[in-house]
C-alpha cells in the first residue's frame, strides 16, 4: 500500500483531498474491482473521524467508482466486458465529436499546448513511467475537450467517463510497443493543425480503441 500523503490544496475539504488519494488508488488498481472500502481501515491509516471518511467515499460513489451495498459498505465497481465496451463507445462518440469542433475552434496556443503535452507523453512512455502516461493520457483528451469550444463537453467529459480510467493502467501495462500509445495522439494533432474533421475523428476514434484492444476486448467501433 503506498504511502497516505495527501496531495496539496488547502482549500479543499478534508473528504475531498481524501477522496483524491483514494481515486488514485481506484484508477492505478491499487483498489481493485470488487475491492471492499473499509470505513475502519481508512479511519486507522488517516487519523480521520467518519464524517471526512463518509464524504470521500459518497464522492466516490458518485462518480460511480464505488457502489454501496446496504449492511455491508462499500466496494469499487466491478464492470463486466459488455459494460466496458459500452463506456469506451460513449467515450468514443464524446472525443469524436471533441476532434470535429476543435478541427475548426483550436488556436495556435492551443496546438503548442497539445504538442507540449505530447513531448511529455512520449517522455513517460520511454522510461516505462504508466502513472505518468495515465496522467498525461486524461490531460491530453481533456485538452481537445477544451480545444471543442464546446464547455457543456468540457465539463461533463470526466462525469461520463470516468469509469473509463480504472481501465487505462491495465491496457498500459499490456502495451509492448510505445507507438501504439503515443501515434494516434501526434496524427489528432497533425488533423486538427491542418483542420481536418474526418482526420481528426478518425484519431480521436484509434485513441479510444487501443485501451479496449489492450484489455482484449473487441472494441465494435
Amino acid at each position: 500500500m503506498p504511502p497516505a500523503t495527501m496531495p496539496p490544496g488547502a482549500t479543499q475539504s478534508i473528504g475531498s483531498s481524501l477522496a483524491e488519494v483514494l481515486r488514485d488508488r481506484i484508477v492505478t488498481g491499487v483498489y481493485p474491482p470488487g475491492m471492499w472500502i473499509r470505513e475502519s481501515a481508512l479511519a486507522e491509516e488517516f487519523g480521520y473521524s467518519n464524517g471526512p471518511i463518509r464524504e470521500a467515499l459518497q464522492l466516490l460513489v458518485s462518480e460511480e467508482l464505488l457502489v454501496r451495498e446496504p449492511w455491508r459498505g462499500v466496494r469499487v465497481v466491478e464492470l463486466s466486458g459488455d459494460e466496458i465496451v459500452e463506456i469506451f463507445q460513449l467515450r468514443a462518440a464524446l472525443l469524436e465529436l471533441a476532434a470535429e469542433l476543435a478541427a475548426s475552434h483550436i488556436t495556435a496556443a492551443q496546438l503548442e499546448e497539445g504538442r507540449r503535452m505530447l513531448l511529455q507523453l512520449e517522455k513517460h512512455l520511454d522510461e516505462g513511467d504508466i502513472k505518468g502516461q495515465m496522467a498525461l493520457g486524461h490531460s491530453l483528451n481533456h485538452w481537445v475537450c477544451e480545444c471543442s469550444g464546446n464547455r457543456r463537453l468540457a465539463q461533463n467529459w470526466s462525469r461520463f467517463t470516468s469509469q473509463a480510467r480504472m481501465y487505462f493502467h491495465t491496457a498500459l501495462r499490456n502495451s509492448t510497443d510505445p507507438d501504439e500509445v503515443s501515434e494516434p495522439w501526434r496524427q489528432l494533432i497533425a488533423a486538427l493543425e491542418r483542420r481536418d474533421v474526418v482526420g481528426a475523428r478518425g484519431a480521436a476514434r484509434r485513441i479510444v480503441r487501443r485501451p479496449l484492444i489492450g484489455l482484449g476486448l473487441s472494441p465494435g467501433l
